[in-house]
């Protein structure tokens, strides 16, 4: 995942689009790029009972196939690349959609990094989906600017 990263920045403005699924926020004007942003704690089905975004959140910015997206995560502690001979696969109990991103695990000393395939994460029905979001959100704008 670490190759597809572009960048780290904090949730700024994000422009709801009608009609998507719960986990795409909207989209952000990313230097005058046009840029879908996921939720994944929504994508993954991760219920948490605190708020959904704290000053701690961030917007991972990162090329999945041909398309920039951003996904926004709980934080960034830290960037590493993880040595593959730490990374196990991820147990045969965990099953299902949501999971089928989780490529393994990672054992180090201090906490377990769950190794995810962006490919996975955001599938090709969200790509699609992504195209229905960009006229959506370059319309929403023209709105704006109109009115």
């Amino acid at each position: 995942m670490v190759s597809q990263v572009r960048e780290i920045r904090k949730v700024e403005d994000i422009t709801r689009v009608p009609k998507m699924p719960h986990y795409i926020e909207g989209v952000m004007n990313l230097r005058g790029q046009i840029t879908t942003v996921i939720d994944l704690k929504k994508r993954l089905n991760i219920a948490t009972g605190g708020p959904s975004r704290t000053a701690q959140s961030r917007i991972i910015v990162a090329e999945v196939g041909d398309n920039q997206i951003g996904i926004i995560v709980d934080a960034v502690e830290d960037v590493m690349r993880v040595p593959k001979d730490s990374i196990s696969p991820p147990p045969k109990t965990l099953a299902g959609m949501e999971l089928a991103a989780l490529t393994g695990i990672s054992k180090l000393p201090d906490k377990l990094i769950m190794m995810l395939d962006l490919e996975k994460v955001v599938n090709g029905a969200d790509m699609a989906r992504f195209g229905q979001a960009l006229p959506a959100a370059e319309h929403m704008d023209k709105e704006e600017v109109s009115t």
